[in-house]
């Protein structure tokens, strides 16, 4: 715990779901702004009692990355009384496919999110379009959806995006892109504030380099093929 009481960073602990109900004593939870979970071999057991506490009345980010909550974690999470409140979500290789990421996406509590990372989570192409025709995710800054699944049918979904003119940073890597979603990127017309985009580790190929380099939509400062 910081001296200040507002975040608790207990990354990389591996306590696993029987450390939750003792967590869930800790008196400071009201004041917690940041918890950090990552990496702790949590289940959706776990996470169904962690996210059905009511304690958490001033989290903002939370970071439980790299456990084990899958699709089922995710259902008990969109009940937790704290969704509506996040800035940051973390969700980053936990098992998730396409039924929790649908989920998360056709969400309407994600008005305050500024940071998206759902990376190498199975998520796939169908999260990606309810996500960006979702109007709730119309404040993201940053999202990360590197290694999940997505083809040039979400990328498509993703330059026709109306809802995200906030977006400064965007990671794609590692997906299975080709020349067409790159040429649909590259015509975007509505990521006008977009400045980083990750896109290494694809297909698009030099005709997709190629667009996208001499995209005019974008005002990238940072772009990433290999």
């Amino acid at each position: 715990m910081s001296e200040d009481s507002l975040t608790l960073n207990l990354k990389g602990k591996f306590l696993g779901d029987d450390a939750i109900p003792a967590l869930l004593l800790c008196p400071q939870l009201e004041h917690i702004q940041n918890l950090d979970l990552t990496k702790n071999n949590i289940t959706w057991r776990g996470a169904r009692l962690l996210f059905a506490c009511k304690s958490f009345k001033s989290l903002k980010r939370l970071y439980i990355g790299e456990n084990e909550i899958d699709d089922r974690g995710v259902q008990f999470f969109m009940q937790a009384p704290f969704v509506s409140q996040l800035v940051n979500l973390d969700l980053r290789y936990n098992g998730i496919g396409p039924d929790g990421g649908v989920a998360l996406a056709k969400s309407d509590s994600f008005k305050k999110l500024q940071v998206l990372i759902l990376q190498e989570n199975e998520t796939g192409d169908d999260t990606l379009r309810e996500l960006v025709a979702n109007k709730s995710f119309s404040n993201i800054r940053k999202l990360n959806i590197y290694k999940s699944k997505v083809t040039d049918e979400g990328v498509k979904a993703l330059a026709k995006a109306r809802y995200l003119k906030k977006l400064k940073y965007l990671n794609l890597a590692r997906n299975v892109i080709r020349k067409p979603g790159a040429f649909a990127l590259a015509s975007a017309r509505h990521l006008i504030n977009l400045e980083i985009l990750m896109m290494f580790d694809t297909f698009i190929g030099d005709e997709g380099e190629k667009a996208l380099l001499e995209a005019n939509a974008f005002k990238l400062k940072t772009l990433r093929l290999t």
